[in-house]
């Protein structure tokens, strides 16, 4: 074989943590302990967030304390919006921010005579002025474009009456309705006006250019997952290259990356599944993208279904998306608790995640209390250990080296996460108990395990056969 002459050598790079402080859990309450503040947004911008009361269905505002980051208002009710909201048991999602030249809007789902409307509310001064498409009924679940450089503000939506199809129009001209044919689960970037979502008739990843208003360009080319949550952003540490994400199957995470600027092809960067050490919690539910400080991070929940509103325990996770580096932190408490919705907020020196915390068993009404972590991720912070706080742990090492079907270990604690790189940097397999995995398909090569745990990271030189 071509790599007969490195069979027997075993190249180990140590991580060494040096004198970095391990990262301890912070994770705490900054509204009162009987809220029910539903579905929060963070307003980056204002430092501020919206969010839907369940009881009476009303749209708040409520700002942050810019020094402890709690809510100024413990209850979150600092300033009424709306009435009338939509039940946000049947829609699942309050208020979402919104910005272009002239302002900043929320956008919302509004109810007359048991009809959903979208609606919106404009930030003039002091004072909001609210607005409600009646033109257009049977229409719920908006979500404005957050680019404060646009001209006009646009607003994409779902049709309820048999199509479910994905709808949008501009403020500039709202009695325009345009359509998107077999396109779903739609999400704004964050700094374009465009629309990643997944298409109909395949589940793969889609791109839609309101500017040139085709059909949306499939990005993602593999039949065998059925994609969710599509979200793409510039990644500053790629010289602002586009990068895509996408949730597989519910447990799994696919990263991509924009080959040449603007030309819509995409390649796989790397991909992680649950890092939890609790077995149930395989599925990933809320992934979104951040950046801070020029880096780009995922927020997820760990749990046992990836859809937020299953009100089934879980946990609060972030990772850095970083094929030869990642990490991946657990940022709640370690104690079982319903928790859903991360949200990021990046300070002047500190990147926050903020949550809801259910309470099912608080009295006859749940309590939806918001709750606040440090990441560890900040200026002139130390990022401590890959994961949760603990000792420091000697990965296990290789029995067996070159390798045909499987990755041998011993001296492993379970606990460990595993990610398998080809020679170009390219994740192969990422996940947990590596020594369950059959590799016989994985094209015979040399390849890089990078074996983190606690505070240690080892990279290994692997052969397979």
């Amino acid at each position: 074989m071509v790599y007969r002459f490195t069979i027997f050598m075993l190249l180990v790079l140590i991580v060494s943590p040096g004198k970095t402080q391990p990262f301890v859990i912070h994770d705490v309450l900054v509204s009162s302990q009987n809220a029910r503040i539903c579905d929060i947004e963070i307003d980056p911008l204002q430092k501020r967030i919206c969010w839907q009361s369940p009881d009476d269905d009303k749209l708040w505002v409520c700002h942050l304390d810019t020094v402890s980051w709690a809510l100024t208002v413990p209850d979150g009710k600092e300033i009424l919006i709306d009435s009338s909201l939509a039940s946000i048991a049947n829609t699942a999602n309050s208020g979402e921010w919104g910005y272009d030249r002239n302002g900043t809007y929320i956008v919302y789902n509004k109810e007359i005579s048991r009809k959903r409307y979208i609606a919106l509310a404009a930030e003039t001064g002091s004072s909001w002025s609210l607005c409600t498409l009646t033109d257009a009924p049977h229409r719920m679940n908006p979500h404005a474009s957050r680019n404060p450089a646009d001209s006009f503000v646009a607003i994409h939506y779902i049709s309820t009456i048999l199509t479910n199809y994905t709808k949008y129009k501009f403020i500039s001209n709202p009695a325009h309705e345009y359509w998107i044919h077999d396109f779903k689960d739609a999400h704004w970037a964050n700094d374009e006006q465009i629309l990643t979502g997944v298409l109909k008739n395949n589940h793969q990843v889609g791109l839609f250019d309101p500017a040139n208003p085709n059909t949306p360009v499939q990005l993602t080319f593999d039949y065998a997952k059925v994609y969710s949550r599509p979200f793409i952003w510039r990644a500053p540490e790629h010289q602002d290259a586009r990068m895509l994400f996408a949730n597989a199957n519910g447990e799994q995470i696919n990263i991509f990356r924009e080959v040449a600027p603007n030309s819509n092809n995409f390649t796989l960067y790397m991909t992680f599944t649950s890092p939890s050490s609790n077995p149930d919690y395989n599925k990933i539910g809320s992934p979104e993208p951040c950046v801070y400080d020029g880096q780009s991070y995922i927020t997820f929940m760990a749990s046992s279904s990836e859809y937020e509103n299953s009100f089934v325990p879980g946990e609060i996770w972030i990772a850095k998306i970083d094929s030869l580096s990642p990490f991946f932190r657990m940022i709640s408490d370690p104690s079982t608790g319903i928790r859903s919705d991360p949200e990021t907020l990046a300070t002047s020196d500190s990147l926050l995640v903020y949550y809801t915390e259910v309470d099912e068993v608080a009295g006859p009404e749940r309590c939806y209390r918001l709750k606040k972590c440090d990441t560890g991720i900040g200026i002139n912070l130390p990022t401590g250990n890959p994961e949760i706080a603990g000792n420091n742990h000697t990965p296990p090492a290789i029995c067996q080296n070159p390798f045909k079907q499987r990755i041998s270990l011993k001296n492993g604690s379970g606990n460990e996460f595993y990610m398998l790189a080809g020679m170009t940097g390219k994740t192969v397999w990422s996940g947990k108990h590596i020594e369950r995995k059959n590799f016989s398909g994985l094209p015979a090569g040399p390849y890089i395990l990078k074996v983190m745990c606690g505070s240690s990271a080892k990279a290994i030189r692997l052969i397979k056969e």
